[in-house]
């Protein structure tokens, strides 16, 4: 009786690592992340640690939709689907960089260094919104010379700064900066295509 425990245990320590692993991929929510260790601390039978292996199994598997089945990577068509793209991003005592095409997106940035490396041809709209939410880090945004920023975070004991070369130009597209910065700073600077 003793060995089925330990081994309940094990496969419940099993599935936690793996949905740590999951959560730090942003393959799931911090929401989802927490109730799901939740319910896996509270499994009491063996039916219940096999359902809970198949939900954390079902994250494993690429997601339906237009994927190449190796890389479970969005296949490139001749127009471009936004619904392909993450739009959220999450950062937790780590360092980051994001590219890639945009049309709306979440940053949610806690004791963390993140980079977000905007081109021109990944703003799809004219006018693209990216809300961040930053505690106690920095993000740093490089965007073309050629669009317009419009920032309305609100810094709180932080810093907001803009090249003064991104303020108030003729831009074909606007990058709309809304959220919020507490403790930290973000800074928006020119992509000088490094």
């Amino acid at each position: 009786m003793g060995s089925l425990i330990v081994t309940a245990e094990e496969r419940k320590d099993k599935l936690t690592e793996k949905l740590s692993t999951q959560y730090s991929l942003n393959k799931i929510s911090m929401d989802e992340y927490e109730r799901l260790v939740k319910y896996s601390q509270n499994i009491e039978t063996d039916k219940e640690l096999a359902i809970l292996e198949k939900i954390i199994d079902g994250y494993e598997s690429p997601p339906a939709g237009n994927y190449d089945n190796e890389k479970y990577e969005p296949r490139r068509s001749s127009g471009t689907h936004a619904e392909n793209f993450p739009q959220n991003h999450f950062s937790v005592l780590s360092s980051r960089n994001t590219s890639g095409p945009l049309t709306t997106g979440n940053f949610v940035n806690i004791l963390s260094n993140h980079k977000v490396v905007i081109n021109e041809e990944d703003l799809i709209n004219e006018e693209t919104f990216l809300n961040f939410m930053s505690v106690l880090g920095e993000i740093v945004i490089y965007v073309p010379e050629n669009v317009n920023v419009i920032s309305k975070v609100i810094p709180i004991l932080a810093d907001v700064s803009i090249d003064k070369n991104l303020k108030c130009r003729d831009g074909k597209k606007d990058l709309v900066i809304t959220g919020s910065v507490i403790l930290g700073e973000i800074k928006i600077k020119i992509n000088k295509k490094y």
